[in-house]
């Protein structure tokens, strides 16, 4: 803002321009007198010089103020009728001095409204009544206090531009006002960069309020990490994954806030250096230790400079999706009614007793059974009883059997059994074998009672006995396949069933070595 001293101003009136010369030369007499007389002449022509020097500088000075075209200078008498109106007003106004001078006051190119409310807020400030016209322009500074405010001029045109004035009062040597110097500079770049600097922040406000709701509203769990995994920001979402606040969890290591540390940092990792990850399942556990499957996605992200900035994170709930793949995978791999392994699974646990077996050297068994007198359940009484005794049969052979041996319902009225890790001696195993194909015989040999009711009828109980035949067969590791060992114990069921049922049969590659070490009769034991 261009600030004009009073002194320099009062040099464009004439009377001033005396008054400074008057007193000038009252200084250079009493100078002068007080002289020796030989230096008198001397002094006094140097005093005239330098008074003269004065004026030229005074004058130089407000010829130089008021020809300035980078401010307005609008110099009015203490009644605010305007008397200098120079080229910088003249350019920013669009009016001639001769248009304004005499004829107006600042008050008649100024914005009335804010005359108004200038005068009003003066008023209340100063504490006394102003009027809103060129009194509240002025008002101040013929206080003595210093002004300096925006207002909106008026152009000849009628087209408007904001302004900063600057306001000073000029005074005669008895303190008198003698008139009014207002300094105005075109504001209308600054406002436009103000306004512009306001539409710009108030764009990245709302850009940075549209980022948090996108960020707010996700279903995921979203999170922000440096490169060095501490926290930086999360969603809501990711505070309820975790029981924590959004402030607990900012500044908080990543890796915390899962079952395994570990795998959780090396995401961090993962995605430094592959610049994205997608699917990485980790384990969320919260303050109460529920814990949660999540699939981790995450990216890199950068300033402006590509400087890494950290990681950008979102973490779904897959807890329900694995639990469903779960169930889907339980009833692939086993029977929807007894809720044994299916044949799907007994391929794959053949071959881990296969596999087991040739590591350990131990002998494994399987044995195939087959229902005896099943038909006639299902055909006197339907398939809802035949499918209560297959449950029964199933909870039957499970009770006989080790936990780490399979039962398998292999089909209709169809069950296999594996036996793993038997003895490192075969007549050992087959002994075992034997002793539980024996056991599973007798307990399925038991008289059933089945009970089922209708809906609004009474209960009814029917009694069956269903026998088993089973087929054996003993083998040591993976040298055979499992279609063959499925194969012969399917056989030795087979000379079971055909001897009359209720029968354990071995079968016959292996009877003749059997027989001597165990003592065991070729023919189907168990009547």
């Amino acid at each position: 803002m261009v600030k004009i001293e009073v002194y320099f101003l009062l040099a464009y009136y004439e009377h001033r321009l005396f008054v400074a010369g008057a007193q000038l030369m009252s200084h250079s007499h009493r100078y002068v007198s007080e002289l020796p007389p030989a230096l008198v002449e001397l002094d006094a022509g140097l005093v005239v010089g330098q008074r003269q020097e004065s004026l030229l500088i005074a004058g130089a000075l407000q010829k130089a103020i008021f020809n300035s075209a980078n401010f307005s200078s609008i110099a009015t008498d203490e009644q605010g009728v305007i008397q200098i109106f120079n080229v910088g007003a003249e350019r920013m106004l669009g009016y001639v001095a001769a248009d304004v001078v005499n004829l107006i006051t600042p008050a008649d190119i100024s914005d009335p409204q804010e005359l108004i409310l200038r005068a009003s807020a003066l008023s209340a400030e100063l504490e006394t009544p102003i009027a809103p016209g060129f009194e509240a322009l002025v008002f101040k500074a013929s206080r003595g206090i210093e002004d300096i405010y925006e207002l909106t001029y008026i152009r000849k045109d009628g087209s408007r531009f904001p302004a900063v004035v600057s306001v000073t009062a000029l005074r005669d040597d008895h303190n008198s006002i003698i008139g009014y110097l207002l300094i105005g500079t075109d504001n209308t770049i600054r406002k436009q960069m103000e306004a512009e600097k306001t539409l710009l922040g108030q764009r990245l406000r709302d850009h940075q309020f549209y980022t948090r709701s996108l960020f707010e509203a996700n279903i995921d769990a979203l999170m922000t990490t440096d490169p060095a995994g501490i926290i930086t920001d999360v969603n809501q979402q990711m505070a309820l994954l975790t029981g924590c606040t959004r402030d607990e969890l900012i500044g908080a290591p990543f890796k915390n806030y899962f079952t395994d540390p570990a795998r959780a940092e090396e995401s961090i990792r993962l995605v430094l250096s592959r610049k994205k990850v997608t699917n990485y399942e980790l384990t969320a556990r919260d303050r109460d230790g529920k814990e949660t499957v999540v699939s981790y996605n995450a990216t890199t992200f950068y300033d402006r400079n590509r400087r890494l900035q950290g990681v950008f994170a979102a973490a779904r709930d897959i807890t329900e999706r694995k639990l469903a793949e779960k169930q889907i995978l339980d009833l692939a791999l086993h029977d929807a009614l007894t809720r044994l392994p299916n044949r799907l699974l007994l391929t794959e646990r053949l071959a881990q007793t296969m596999a087991a077996g040739k590591r350990s050297g131990r002998f494994s068994a399987l044995m195939f059974l087959d229902l005896d007198n099943f038909k006639p359940l299902n055909d006197n009484h339907g398939h809802y009883l035949g499918d209560l005794l297959l449950i029964e049969v199933a909870q039957r052979i499970v009770s006989c059997v080790r936990a780490v041996d399979v039962v398998v319902r292999f089909g209709g009225d169809e069950f296999v059994v594996i036996l793993s890790e038997l003895g490192l001696e075969r007549a050992r195993s087959a002994a075992q074998m034997l002793a539980v194909a024996e056991k599973l015989r007798a307990e399925l040999d038991k008289p059933y009672v089945l009970t089922w009711q209708h809906a609004g009828q009474a209960a009814v109980s029917v009694a069956h006995r269903s026998t088993a035949s089973i087929g054996a067969v003993l083998f040591q590791d993976n040298a055979n396949s499992q279609e063959d060992v499925l194969k012969w114990a399917d056989l030795a069921m087979y000379q079971a069933k055909q001897a009359g049922g209720n029968q354990v049969c071995l079968h016959e590659d292996h009877l003749e070595s059997l027989a001597s070490d165990v003592k065991t009769p070729r023919h189907p034991i168990g009547k």
